[in-house]
């Protein structure tokens, strides 16, 4: 329903092709060629001159490895062949400050009045500093920016030259990318993370890096090829049906 009164041009923004969105919930998804991030799911590595906070975030990470590869038997189940494929070499974490200043020049207006003040979250990494940050990004580094997110566009479209939905864990590599080259993105619930689970690295409300953790729901992404945002849906909405996962509730209190 939003992206139905959403999609297209709005006459603000010349550069919004006019693409169609065609929501079938009847949508034969079986005919959609899969991948997934094949060592996306794999258990990491703990390095011995890791530090603390990377061990601990190893922890966390290989306690939600099984939710993902979980997602991936239960595709299977469906009658999914999956194809394994790899995140393409390409630093895209290196191009995303621009991703910021473009975010920076939609509220401008709320950072040039001061009004960002009255936002609750004024930490470093919090969006009222990251807007005024970016008003200094030079005109060349944006230049050049955008000349790597168009390589880092080539790049995809070399990931899905032979599949139509990649699946991979919400977090990772494949997050900046496609916020780079407008790769649409449907991510539904997965499960929810047991009793046993490890505590985030910050427990307090509104702090950093404070997700996770017994009780709490954890997700799966599906990607999909540029404007297919309908058959990624109608895939996505095949594998709730399959899952049950989006009719769990995560404990409160």
């Amino acid at each position: 329903m939003v992206i139905s009164a959403i999609y297209g041009p709005d006459q603000r923004d010349l550069s919004v092709h006019d693409a169609a969105f065609n929501w079938d919930a009847n949508f034969d998804w079986k005919r959609l060629k899969v991948g997934y991030l094949k060592s996306a799911f794999d258990t990491p590595e703990v390095h011995a001159d890791a530090t603390d906070v990377q061990k601990r975030n190893a922890v966390r990470q290989a306690y939600d490895v099984k939710y993902g590869v979980s997602a991936l038997d239960a595709l299977r189940k469906m009658g999914v062949p999956l194809t394994p494929l790899e995140m393409p070499k390409f630093p895209f974490g290196n191009v995303t400050a621009v991703l910021q200043a473009e975010a920076a020049a939609a509220f401008e207006e709320l950072t040039l009045t001061g009004r960002d003040a009255l936002l609750t979250g004024q930490k470093v990494n919090d969006w009222p500093n990251q807007f005024r940050v970016a008003h200094f990004y030079s005109a060349v580094d944006y230049v050049q920016a955008q000349r790597a997110r168009t390589l880092a566009m080539a790049e995809m479209a070399k990931l899905f030259a032979d599949v139509d939905v990649i699946v991979t864990p919400s977090l990772g590599a494949q997050l900046g990318a496609t916020n780079l080259t407008g790769h649409p993105a449907v991510i539904v619930p997965n499960g929810v993370r047991g009793d046993d689970a490890p505590l985030p690295e910050n427990t307090g409300d509104g702090d950093a890096q404070n997700s996770g953790g017994p009780g709490t729901p954890v997700s799966i992404t599906f990607l999909g090829t540029l404007y297919s945002d309908a058959r990624l849906a109608a895939f996505a909405r095949a594998y709730q049906q399959a899952t049950g996962f989006h009719l769990a509730r995560p404990r409160l209190g």
